[in-house]
C-alpha cells in the first residue's frame, strides 16, 4: 500500500518483517499472509555463496564481454533500484531526507530545495521518522525506535522549532514517554498522540497534553489497532482520523478482552544469564472460529475538549450487522462533520457503507455491497469529491457476456444512495489515487484488457459518459515501461510517476492540467531518479532473459507464466527448474515489475530456470478466476502450479523433468508443501516435482488469524465449512511426503504464522516415520531478518542436492 502518512511525514525506520504477499493492490502491500519474496535479500550484508554449476559440462560458455551478476551485488543492494524517496506535504512541496542525511523540502513549482534540518542537528542524527507541521515551522522527530509488529513501533518524540532550533519533548505528566503514534492537526500546530493505548491531544507546543481516552489497558486500544486489525485491515499503526478542518477527531476503540492470548517463547542470547529461564510474549491473537476483538467508532470535538473527560460521541455500527460479529474496515471524513464508516459481517461477504454525524452520532446505511460467490474487498478509505457529496472506491461490477465481475472504479452519491460504475471492461482497477475537486477528474491505477501484467495510471472525469484516459501508456520519458505507480500532491497540479518495469525503474516529476472536457496533459518537470549506478553495473553483467507464456489448463482457465532463463541458453540441453510460488488469494507474481534478486542470481550463476505461475485464485483477471479458491484453500491454486509445471516440461525439452523443485514463503510455503503432497498422488500423469522447501508456512488454517482466514474459508464449524478446513490441513497428508525431498523452515518468534504451524506438520511426519529436513531459527520472527545468510545458504544446499544427478528422490 502506498504511504498513508497523511502527507506530512517521512519514515526511515522500516520494519524488517516484510510480510506482504506478491500482490500490489492494497499492500505492495498488497498482503495477506505475509511472504518474504527472494527480492528482500537486497537488504542483507554481503555474503558469498559457493557457486555450484548444476548442469556441469552442459552449461553455456560465459560471455567474454560480460560477467554474471554477483550475489554480493544483490545482497548489498547495488542491484536494487531506487524509487520515489519523498512525501508530498503540500500542493507543491516534497519532504525527503537526501543522500547526505539532511531533511529537506523540494519546491516543485520553483524547482528548488532548502534544508530544514542538517545532519549536524543532534536530534536529526538520531531520528527515524519526521513530520512537518502544517505551517512548516516545526518538525516532529521520532527517536529510539522500538518495533512492535509489522507497522507499529514505540518511539520518543521531540518537536524542533525550525526558526530557533529549540527542542520541545512530547511528554505525559512531565515525563518523556514512549509513544505509539503521533500526528499533526492538519490545520494547526496541535498534535494528537497515543501513549499506553490512550489518546492525548496537545493544543499548543510546549503546553500540557489533554487526555481524551482513559480506559486503556493491555487488552484495550484507542486510536491504534490491535494485532489483527493492524495486520489484516488497516495495514497501519494508526486508527484515528482528523476532520478536514481539524476540529474533530474520529477513532476506533478495540477491546481484545474476549480474544485469547497466544504465548510465544523467547530464548534470549546464548550465554546471557538473564534468560536462564526462557521469557516470552503474549499476543491477543484471534484464530479462525474464536472470539474476535470488539470494536466501536467514536468522534470528539477538539474545540470543546478541556482537562477532565472530553465528551465522546459514539458512531454506532450499522443495524444490518449490529446483532452479529462484525468488523470495521474503513473510516473517512466526507465533510468536517460527516464521517463515513465501512462495516462488514465476520466472514466478509457483506459490506455496508454508512454516514454519521460527528456531533450527534446519528448514522445511516447508504450502500450495501454483497458477494454471494466470494468475499468483499473494502479495506481502503474511499475518496470524496470537493463537496463531500460523493464517494469513489473500487467495487466488483458485472461485465458483459460470460466475463463475470471485475473490480472497477465506482462512485456513490450519498444523498440518493445510488452507486454507478465509472469504468467497465475486462480489466481490474487496483487503486484510486486522487480526486481533483477543481476538474472533477479521478486518477487511478488499472491494468489493461490485453495485458493483465501491465499497470498504468489512468484518469477519468466523474461524469456520465466520460471516457477513460491512459496517462502512462505513451510517456516519452518512460519508453519500454509498462508497470507504473504514482503519487499526487494534495490539492495541487504535480505528480511523481515511477516507471517500475519491466526495464530498469526511473522516477519523474510532472505538472498536470485538465481541460474543460477532463482531458489531462502532463508536462515533464524533473527527472527525479534514473538509477545510473545500477545501469552501469547492469551494462557490465550477464543477466537472465525472460519469457512469458499463457498455458490453457484442463479446467479451461489460463495460467500466466514468467520464466527467467540463463543468458545464451542452449535449448538442446537440459536445465533444472525452480518454481517460486506464493499462490494466495488475489496475489500475483507474473507482472512487469523489474527486479534483480536471488532468483536472477540462481539463473545466471547456477543455470536454473526460475519460474513464477499465476493460476486460479490469483488477482488482476476478474472475480471468476479469483473466486475459484473461495472456501477451498490449498486446492485449485496448488493444482494449477503442478499442472502448469507439467505442461512446461512437455512444451520445453530444455526443462529437465527429473530436476524440478518448488519453494515459497508463508502462504507460498503452504502452497509449496501442498504441491509436493498432491503431486503424483491425485493424477495419473506421474510425479512433476522432485523436491520442495517451505519457509514459515501455514499448515493448518485453524491456527491462523480469523480475519484473513475466514474471509476466504468461512468458519471452521460443521454448519459452515469444517470440511474445507479438514481438506486444507497438511498434517493429514503425511503419507504423501514419503520418499520425497522436503525442507521445513520456521522461526520460533513468528508472531504472524506461529511456529506451532511448523510443529504440527513436523509432529505428523515424525510420528509416521516420514523422513524430511527441518531448520528452526530461535528468536526469529516471520521475516528471518537476522539469519538470512544462513537461510539462503541452506536453501541453496538443499536444491543443489535435489538437482544433483539422482538427487530428486
Amino acid at each position: 500500500r502506498m504511504s498513508s502518512a497523511k502527507g506530512t511525514s517521512i519514515e526511515l525506520a522500516q520494519s524488517d518483517q516484510e510480510l506482504m504477499d506478491n500482490s500490489s493492490s492494497r499492500r505492495w502491500n498488497y498482503k495477506k499472509i505475509g511472504i518474504i519474496s527472494a527480492v528482500v535479500v537486497v537488504i542483507l550484508v554481503a555474503i558469498i555463496v559457493p557457486v555450484v554449476l548444476l548442469t556441469g559440462k552442459d552449461d553455456p560458455e560465459p560471455s567474454t564481454e560480460k560477467t554474471p551478476i554477483d550475489l554480493d551485488d544483490v545482497l548489498t543492494g547495488r542491484l536494487a533500484a531506487r524509487r520515489f524517496n519523498g512525501t508530498w506535504i503540500s500542493d507543491h512541496h516534497v519532504l525527503l531526507r537526501d543522500d547526505g542525511g539532511d531533511v529537506v523540502i523540494y519546491d516543485a513549482a520553483a524547482k528548488s530545495r532548502r534544508i530544514l534540518v542538517s545532519t549536524q542537528n543532534e536530534k536529526l542524527a538520531e531520528g527515524v521518522k519526521f513530520d512537518l507541521s502544517p505551517d512548516q515551522n516545526y518538525l516532529l522527530v521520532a527517536t529510539q525506535y522500538k518495533k512492535i509488529f509489522r507497522h507499529s513501533f514505540f518511539a520518543l518524540y521531540d518537536i524542533v522549532d525550525l526558526q530557533t532550533g529549540t527542542t520541545h519533548p512530547v511528554t505525559v505528566g512531565g515525563l518523556q514517554v514512549p509513544i505509539m503514534y503521533a500526528e499533526w492537526n492538519p490545520t494547526t500546530n496541535a498534535l494528537v498522540f497515543v501513549h499506553a493505548n490512550n489518546i492525548f491531544y496537545l493544543p499548543t507546543i510546549g503546553g500540557v497534553p489533554i487526555q481524551i481516552t482513559f480506559d486503556a489497558n493491555p487488552a484495550i486500544y484507542n486510536g491504534v489497532p490491535d494485532w489483527v486489525y493492524e495486520e489484516e485491515v488497516f495495514s497501519s499503526n494508526s486508527a484515528l482520523w482528523f476532520s478536514p478542518d481539524g476540529q474533530h477527531l474520529a477513532f476506533v476503540h478495540f477491546d481484545d478482552t474476549p480474544t485469547q492470548l497466544m504465548h510465544i517463547p523467547y530464548y534470549g542470547p546464548p550465554g546471557n544469564q538473564e534468560f536462564q529461564y526462557t521469557a516470552g510474549i503474549a499476543i491477543h491473537y484471534p484464530k479462525a472460529g474464536t472470539n474476535n476483538p470488539t470494536v466501536t467508532v467514536h468522534a470528539v470535538d477538539l474545540g470543546r475538549i478541556s482537562e477532565g473527560r472530553p465528551e465522546l460521541v459514539n458512531l454506532p455500527v450499522v443495524q444490518e450487522v449490529a446483532t452479529e460479529d462484525h468488523l470495521i474496515t474503513a473510516v473517512k471524513w466526507a465533510t468536517s462533520e460527516t464521517v463515513v464508516t465501512v462495516w462488514m459481517n465476520r466472514v466478509q461477504n457483506r459490506c455496508y457503507i454508512a454516514t454519521c454525524n460527528a456531533n450527534t452520532g446519528a448514522c445511516q446505511t447508504v450502500l450495501p455491497i454483497t458477494s454471494p460467490d466470494g468475499w468483499v474487498e473494502f479495506f481502503d478509505s474511499p475518496h470524496t469529491n470537493g463537496e463531500g457529496t460523493e464517494l469513489a472506491f473500487i467495487a466488483s461490477q458485472p461485465q458483459a457476456g460470460d466475463a463475470g465481475s471485475y473490480r472497477h472504479l465506482t462512485i456513490l452519491n450519498i444523498a440518493s444512495r445510488t452507486a454507478r460504475s465509472v469504468t467497465s471492461g475486462r480489466f481490474v482497477v487496483t487503486e484510486v489515487l486522487y480526486w481533483d475537486s477543481t476538474s472533477n477528474v479521478i486518477f487511478f491505477m488499472a491494468n489493461t484488457e490485453t495485458n493483465s501484467e501491465h499497470l498504468h495510471l489512468h484518469a477519468i472525469r466523474a461524469s456520465a459518459g466520460a471516457q477513460m484516459q491512459c496517462i502512462t501508456c505513451d510517456l516519452p520519458e518512460s519508453q519500454g515501461h509498462t508497470y507504473f505507480s504514482a503519487t499526487f500532491a494534495p490539492k495541487g497540479q504535480f505528480v511523481t510517476i515511477t516507471a517500475s518495469g519491466p526495464i530498469l525503474p526511473r522516477v519523474d516529476l510532472y505538472s498536470w492540467e485538465a481541460n474543460t472536457q477532463g482531458h489531462v496533459t502532463l508536462t515533464h518537470s524533473v527527472e527525479w531518479e534514473s538509477n545510473p549506478d545500477v545501469k552501469e553495473l547492469l551494462d557490465k553483467s550477464l543477466i537472465p532473459t525472460t519469457e512469458k507464456h499463457e498455458i490453457t489448463l484442463d479446467s479451461g482457465f489460463t495460467a500466466k507464466v514468467l520464466m527467467l532463463l540463463p543468458p545464451n541458453i542452449d535449448r538442446s540441453k537440459k536445465y533444472p527448474m525452480l518454481i517460486d510460488v506464493y499462490g494466495g488469494p488475489d496475489s500475483y507474481n507474473v507482472v512487469d515489475r523489474w527486479s534483480m534478486d536471488w532468483g536472477a542470481f540462481l539463473v545466471v550463476n547456477r543455470s536454473v530456470i526460475y519460474t513464477k505461475i499465476d493460476g486460479r485464485g490469483s488477482g488482476l483477471r476478474g472475480d471468476k478466476l479469483l473466486h475459484q479458491i473461495y472456501r477451498n484453500l490449498g486446492s485449485v491454486e496448488v493444482e494449477d502450479q503442478v499442472e502448469t509445471a507439467r505442461k512446461l516440461q512437455q512444451m520445453h525439452s530444455f526443462i529437465d523433468s527429473t530436476r524440478t523443485g518448488i519453494w515459497g514463503w508463508s502462504y507460498g510455503g503452504y502452497a509449496s508443501a501442498m504441491a509436493l503432497a498432491r503431486d503424483g498422488n491425485t493424477t495419473e500423469n506421474g510425479k512433476v516435482l522432485n523436491c520442495a522447501a517451505s519457509v514459515a508456512p501455514v499448515t493448518d488454517w485453524t491456527y491462523y488469524d480469523s480475519i484473513y482466514t475466514e474471509r476466504y474459508m468461512g468458519l471452521p464449524t460443521v454448519e459452515d465449512n469444517r470440511d474445507g478446513y479438514d481438506r486444507s490441513r497438511l498434517s493429514t497428508l503425511y503419507a504423501n511426503f514419503r520418499s520425497k525431498k522436503f525442507f521445513l523452515i520456521h522461526g520460533t518468534l513468528d508472531d504472524n504464522v506461529h511456529y506451532q504451524q511448523a510443529m504440527a506438520l513436523s509432529r505428523s511426519l515424525e510420528q509416521n516415520d516420514v523422513a524430511f529436513k527441518q531448520l528452526t531459527y530461535p528468536d526469529e520472527d516471520h521475516g528471518l531478518a537476522g539469519v538470512r545468510p544462513h537461510l539462503y545458504h541452506s536453501l541453496g544446499r538443499f536444491f543443489d542436492e535435489c538437482f544433483a544427478p539422482g538427487g530428486g528422490v
